[in-house]
């Protein structure tokens, strides 16, 4: 868990921000993390003089009474590491782009963000985030007990599904109780299939043995430090919908799947079964991305 040493945590005042902080203290936990920073982001509103001359309170600065609130709802969730420095920060702007900048001043290598329970409520700001941070993003939907008992990791062999796997074992070392990590390869029998002669049942076992050949010298690269890694080949046309049926049918608690895969390219900086996942899971999925993954366009962001 050396990789969570700072995190941003976004505060909207809404219910389910308990659920969100109290992730947070986790990691901290877990991670042994140096700070974690409590962020509300406060549209700014222009309001004509004449009403601002008769109603003088509406141009009282809404920071101190927000960081009150914030202080409150922190010290009534937040039970992190003792050592973890907790700062609750208030600023006004475009809530996008002052998270981003706070994710680049304090350089933050965690973003934890609250997510609405029911599927396909992607778009929020707190999704359009995750795709330009430039760090890992852990969702929390609402109702998530803070706790993980079991991970999955989907996999496609590649680097990002090896970095996804590193912080799966970090998580699952950390978190007592758990013993073996769960990793699972979707793979599908390609449309031309029938050119070669068999028929979809006898294609789709080829395709499963090219699956479990490329699977056993992927993991021979994972360092586990005594978990077991529990391999399961799904067949499903749709990656996200063979990894949602596994969620339900395993109880996951917690998924870890690399921001950027081998189709990348699907994506600005989330990969399209990531982006798929973000949108219609019910249980907490953390985005791990290599630090520092799209600072130019941040940059850029930012200079606007």
């Amino acid at each position: 868990m050396y990789r969570f040493k700072r995190l941003l945590v976004g505060i909207s005042f809404a219910d389910q921000d308990g659920a969100s902080i109290r992730y947070a203290a986790m990691i901290s936990r877990l991670a042994r993390s140096e700070k974690v920073v409590f962020l509300h982001v406060a549209s700014s509103v222009d309001l004509p003089e004449d009403l601002l001359e008769e109603y003088p309170d509406l141009f009282q600065p809404v920071g101190d009474y927000a960081q009150e609130k914030m202080k409150k709802l922190v010290g009534q969730y937040f039970d992190g590491h003792p050592e973890t420095e907790v700062s609750c920060q208030v600023v006004e702007g475009s809530p996008l782009i002052e998270f981003l900048r706070k994710v680049k001043e304090e350089d933050v290598d965690l973003v934890v963000m609250r997510k609405r329970g029911e599927p396909g409520t992607a778009g929020t700001l707190f999704e359009k985030l995750a795709r330009k941070a430039p760090c890992s993003v852990l969702f929390v939907p609402e109702g998530s007990k803070a706790w993980f008992t079991n991970i999955l990791v989907p996999v496609d062999f590649s680097e990002n599904s090896l970095d996804a796997m590193e912080v799966a074992v970090a998580i699952g070392l950390a978190a007592s109780g758990i013993k073996e990590i769960y990793c699972l390869h979707v793979y599908s029998v390609p449309i031309g299939f029938y050119k070669t002669g068999k028929s979809y049942e006898q294609f789709s076992e080829i395709m499963k043995g090219h699956a479990e050949k490329h699977y056993e010298e992927f993991i021979k690269k994972v360092y586990l430090k005594g978990l077991a890694a529990v391999p399961i080949f799904k067949l499903e046309r749709k990656e996200y919908r063979g990894v949602q049926e596994v969620i339900k049918d395993r109880g996951i608690s917690l998924v870890v799947i690399g921001a950027r895969g081998r189709k990348a390219g699907a994506g600005v900086l989330l990969g399209s079964v990531t982006e798929h996942l973000i949108n219609i899971t019910t249980v907490p999925l953390m985005a791990v991305k290599k630090k520092g993954t799209g600072m130019g366009l941040l940059d850029a962001l930012l200079k606007l």
